[in-house]
């Protein structure tokens, strides 16, 4: 017969175990979304140069390589640092960047993307199912996308797996690439909750998210990637709050989506929502909250300036056709699990897109990205091309007092301390350390080995991009900088006005619709202790299962623990009764 003070000890030992496994919930959950999936470490090292060497039939090479924008796939072997994987998708990937180097007469450098899955369901790499290798098209430095991803990453936004990579095809040497993980049900498991809800890539009629109707059928280019069967509810919600005057903490998550267009806005990242495009971005819903994901940032650091691509003479009707047209192409096949839809997951580049290219070949970035539009780009009305009316999401966050003070905050601790020379420095030369070695030897790099070594310590470096667009947002943010924002209007406008005497008689510009239309007047940044910026720790909002409501598995496991608990209780209970008889 087991002894009182036994039984007591196990109870209490049942009860601290409970408490402490309620406490850790949050982390546990996040431990269940990732577990099995190491490929964050394992594929994206981002402390060495990962080994990817693809082997495939010479004839269905030949074939790609002869109709390169048919996007075939065809099947091949794919070993990663030495792990091999057979029967693996493989197709080429992009479009501007596509057809840009199909005119070039002497490149074969597409991007290409790998899909484990793609024949044999579940199959996967480390729990990774698909990725993209991107050519690094008209970067020099080979370190925009991956230091905008970076960033994303700091700001505490679920970002996807990046690293170098170095790939064969069939054993000849095709180049530094960078590998980019997809934006998937993988990703969402490893980053949200449940990561069982709707994800979104629009591109098209209502990727600028401006109300049509509360029909979904209206926005052709809303793109849904996920439950096919859903009735999209939750997006119609979100657009009748984002344009009407609804509430946006019920339909968004308001802190992270300030995170992520401070980010964007300090980055200059035209070829996006901000832009006349109105695309490479993703909206993920959960329990009724969307997130704005990251996507496609080889044109970020400036690099897509001019008013963010307009095609030269092109109506607005004209651009929206073309971005109809790219968008029917993608809603073949309309869920994620599709693997017939080889276009899915592409950098859906227009015409017009790549400021930097002429003719089919490219101009050197560092010819135009540092000018005065790019480091002086707008942080109050953060838009190209386009206005703040047209932008709903945007005008409905910084329409609002306090939302546009948590997003001023943010753009101040990204000048102060991601944007720092010492900070930008620090990362750039332990890029170049890692990857010097490798541009070497790339015999397909678009650049040669003077332009890459003067795009990344000459005089014009992204080092000097980031320090000089810092020194503006900061004089933004004081006042002692008002710039005018490059809508359709104001294009091709004089210099801004710099200095104190630049405020006399003028306020930054106005505010309109979604809001009270109050001015947007910078932030007083003396204000002490109130408001001040969180910092940039790597624990910024980030995302995991702690920021959002109960999932149905964290009820589920409270339950069982709790019934457990129960069940001691009864067994103590009924051991004393017996006790007492005996």
């Amino acid at each position: 017969m087991l002894k009182t003070r036994y039984v007591v000890a196990t109870i209490g030992l049942l009860i601290m175990i409970f408490i402490a496994v309620l406490f850790f919930l949050p982390d546990l959950q996040v431990e269940k979304a990732t577990k099995g999936n190491t490929y964050t470490e394992s594929v994206f090292d981002q402390s060495k140069v990962t080994t990817v060497d693809i082997t495939l039939a010479d004839e269905d090479l030949d074939s790609i390589l002869e109709n390169p924008t048919e996007k075939e796939v065809v099947a091949s072997d794919v070993t990663i640092n030495g792990e091999k994987v057979e029967n693996v998708g493989f197709r080429t990937k992009g479009n501007l960047s596509l057809n840009s180097v199909v005119q070039m007469e002497d490149s074969e450098r597409y991007s290409w993307n790998i899909d484990f899955n793609y024949y044999q369901t579940d199959q996967n790499l480390h729990g990774l199912k698909e990725f993209d290798l991107n050519n690094n098209y008209s970067d020099p430095t080979y370190m925009r996308e991956y230091l905008s991803y970076e960033l994303m990453e700091k700001m505490g936004i679920a970002t996807p797996g990046h690293s170098y990579m170095y790939v064969t095809i069939n054993g000849k040497e095709w180049g530094l690439y960078l590998g980019v993980e997809s934006i998937n049900e993988t990703f969402l498991n490893n980053n949200f909750p449940s990561g069982n809800g709707d994800l979104y890539y629009p591109d098209g009629t209502g990727s600028d998210l401006k109300w049509i109707s509360d029909d979904i059928d209206d926005y052709t280019g809303l793109n849904l990637k996920t439950n096919e069967n859903s009735d999209q509810s939750a997006m119609i919600k979100m657009l009748e709050a984002i344009n009407n005057g609804g509430d946006l903490e019920e339909v968004l998550d308001v802190d992270e989506t300030l995170r992520y267009f401070a980010a964007n806005t300090a980055l200059v990242n035209l070829d996006h929502y901000q832009g006349t495009l109105k695309h490479n971005y993703y909206l993920y819903e959960e329990n009724g909250i969307f997130s704005m994901l990251p996507w496609d940032y080889n044109m970020s650091f400036g690099g897509f300036s001019g008013g963010g691509g307009r095609q030269e003479g092109a109506s607005d009707q004209e651009n929206e056709n073309e971005g109809n047209e790219v968008a029917a192409d993608q809603k073949e096949g309309t869920a994620a699990e599709s693997n017939d839809d080889a276009a899915k997951q592409d950098d859906t580049e227009l015409l017009g897109e790549a400021p930097n290219m002429n003719g089919g070949e490219m101009m050197d970035m560092s010819s135009n990205f540092m000018n005065e539009s790019n480091i002086n780009f707008s942080i109050t009305e953060p838009v190209s091309g386009t206005t703040l009316e047209d932008r709903p999401l945007l005008n409905a966050l910084l329409s609002n007092d306090g939302y546009r003070e948590k997003y001023y905050d943010y753009l101040d601790d990204i000048a102060t301390d991601f944007f720092s020379e010492e900070n930008m420095t620090a990362m750039t030369n332990e890029i170049s350390t890692l990857i010097t070695p490798y541009v070497k030897k790339d015999p397909t790099k678009f650049y040669t080995m003077d332009e890459y070594t003067e795009a990344t310590s000459g005089e014009e470096t992204l080092v000097d991009f980031a320090v000089q667009r810092a020194e503006s947002i900061l004089a933004q943010l004081s006042g002692d900088l008002v710039v005018e924002a490059e809508t359709e209007s104001s294009m091709g406008g004089g210099a801004p006005n710099i200095g104190d005497d630049a405020n006399a008689g003028q306020k930054p510009p106005n505010m309109g619709g979604g809001g009270n239309g109050a001015a947007m007047q910078p932030p007083d940044m003396d204000r002490g202790g109130n408001g001040a910026p969180p910092g940039i720790d790597g624990n910024m909002g980030q995302k995991g299962a702690g920021n959002s409501s109960s999932s149905k598995d964290t009820i589920i496991l409270s339950s069982v623990l709790l019934i457990l608990l129960i069940g001691a209780m009864a067994f103590a209970h009924f051991f004393k009764r017996r006790g007492r008889k005996g």
